[in-house]
């Protein structure tokens, strides 16, 4: 009778432990789940802020070539204007 009593209770234990080993195997995968949602989040993130920030460096990198166009062709405007008058002032 002690035997049966004993093996009961191994097999009892057993079956706990198989039942809070599989509580712990969801448990873990779950939070190897939530950490992958984490990881892939923060991955998106740093990937939309860069392209954003890539885009507004393009974006002052235009307006900065344009403003040196602009500032190139006033210049030789200028200097047109200076031999011009240079040269009126020559033929005086």
């Amino acid at each position: 009778m002690r035997r049966s009593i004993i093996a009961l209770g191994i097999i009892v234990g057993a079956a706990g432990l198989s039942a809070c080993s599989d509580n712990a195997r969801e448990q873990t995968e779950e939070a190897g789940n939530a950490i992958a949602s984490d990881i892939e989040n923060a991955g998106n993130n740093a990937a939309a802020r860069t392209d954003a920030a890539l885009d507004r460096a393009a974006n002052r990198i235009d307006e900065a070539a344009n403003n040196a166009a602009i500032a190139a062709k006033n210049a030789k405007r200028a200097a047109g204007q200076s031999l011009e008058n240079a040269g009126e002032a020559l033929q005086k």
